[in-house]
């Protein structure tokens, strides 16, 4: 028998009851689209002149715009990337909505709702909030989480001032002066092609960050991300003119396990992203990666959607993360084609 599976099974049944607690609406989307979605890495499938959904976000966004405030599904997602050991073409994704229409709920209320959602499950598999599994120790999903911002993530698990290193050549010497890439890697296609920065952003995270956090023995959420990385969410700035993404990711046990937003809700600045996305896609890919059409669908439902904010969980990471499985086809009843 595949215990694994079983407990993924109950996860999803203990997230079903969760939010129906919380009378959220559970939606039921299309997986065939129009428009998969238009991050400049992420490959969709293509099915005929349509696409296989990457994200439900879209089409729930446009569920929020007609008037729906608390909404959650569960749904399969495909996106054209090679198996890993944390990642199937085809995936199950866990995304929930809370729009401000009668109350506050920014994604710091998406924030409470994600350590309430794990201390629920924990309970369920193990009848606590603490538990210990072979691959990842003791674990305790107990509220509150820690909650760093990506410059106290920086200052504190890699020893770097990210705002000192907003300079691409600055962020790369300082990768090779920590061994996390090679002078020979630093060419002047490799730092002047588009998206350089952000490349030594993700390798700092990898390897400075994300171990650290990896040790902490509980979930952590970071957030405030650069400007750059902003895709669909709102941008704030500090009182020192600089300018973050009102996003946030869960980390737990060495796996990302989330991506959450402060939606963005102004459709001409949205347009301006897309456009941007598909720019640095054809910069990066050319014809190997066409450019995905923009879905004026959702621009036009930006102009009625209230202020929101969202998030999106994979559920077979989560899985491993309760059930100390190591590679996702562990908790799979089946390997995906």
């Amino acid at each position: 028998m595949n215990e694994r599976a079983c407990a993924r099974a109950a996860i999803i049944a203990e997230i079903r009851r969760f939010f129906a607690e919380l009378e959220f609406l559970e939606t039921d989307t299309p997986a065939l689209v129009f428009s998969p979605g238009l991050e400049p890495h992420i490959r969709p499938m293509r099915i005929g002149n349509a696409f296989l959904h990457t994200s439900p976000e879209f089409a729930m966004k446009k569920i929020l715009a007609r008037g729906f405030e608390r909404i959650f599904q569960i749904c399969r997602c495909y996106r054209l990337e090679p198996k890993s050991a944390t990642h199937m073409p085809e995936f199950t994704m866990l995304e929930w909505y809370r729009a401000q229409k009668n109350s506050q709920a920014g994604f710091e209320t998406i924030m409470n709702d994600a350590e309430a959602l794990f201390e629920s499950l924990a309970r369920k598999l193990f009848g606590a909030t603490a538990f210990e599994t072979e691959a990842r120790g003791r674990q305790d999903v107990a509220r509150p989480w820690p909650r760093f911002t990506i410059e106290e993530c920086f200052r504190e698990f890699a020893g770097l001032e990210l705002t000192q290193h907003l300079k691409t050549e600055d962020l790369a010497w300082l990768c090779v002066e920590r061994g996390w890439t090679s002078k020979d890697a630093l060419t002047h296609a490799s730092l002047t092609r588009p998206g350089a920065w952000d490349d030594l952003f993700y390798l700092v995270m990898l390897n400075g960050v994300e171990p650290a956090l990896a040790k902490l023995g509980k979930p952590a959420i970071v957030y405030l991300y650069p400007e750059s990385q902003a895709a669909l969410a709102n941008l704030t700035t500090d009182s020192r003119g600089f300018r973050w993404a009102k996003r946030f990711e869960i980390y737990a046990g060495g796996l990302e396990l989330a991506n959450a937003f402060d939606e963005l809700t102004d459709a001409q600045t949205q347009r301006a992203r897309f456009e941007k996305d598909m720019a640095l896609r054809r910069a990066l890919y050319g014809d190997a990666f066409p450019q995905s059409p923009i879905d004026e669908e959702f621009l036009a439902a930006l102009a009625s959607m209230p202020p929101s904010a969202g998030i999106a969980l994979g559920v077979d990471r989560l899985a491993m993360y309760f059930t100390g499985a190591t590679d996702i086809r562990e908790v799979l009843w089946q390997e995906p084609y």
